[in-house]
């Protein structure tokens, strides 16, 4: 589990996080200290920074996301309307067919 520290922009005026770079599909989870909005932006080739697509995204103080990541490394950097809590995310393990017929295990 790796945990991210946020901090205030007054020019923002939001709680942001710095950019966390990331190599595979990821859980990502957020802890407001109160209900608020939630905002994520991933680094684009063309230097801008287009928002991430998020179905529920605002009055919650509680955010679990699964985040499928295309290519393999991309940087994003979020943003919530109120102080967080908690911001945690945990790399998910790819599963691999093993054996003729099919079946499957998990990566250790």
């Amino acid at each position: 589990m790796e945990y991210v520290v946020s901090t205030y922009s007054e020019e923002e005026r939001a709680w942001i996080t710095r950019e966390i770079p990331l190599q595979r599909d990821i859980y990502l989870m957020i802890e407001l200290k109160r209900p608020g909005k939630l905002v994520i932006r991933q680094d684009s080739v063309d230097g801008k920074k287009p928002r991430v697509p998020i179905q529920a995204h605002k009055d919650m103080d509680k955010f679990y996301l699964r985040m499928r990541i295309i290519p393999e490394n991309v940087k994003i950097q979020i943003f919530t309307s109120s102080e967080p809590k908690e911001i945690k995310y945990a790399y998910i393990q790819k599963r691999h067919k093993v054996g003729n017929h099919g079946s499957s295990c998990q990566d250790r």
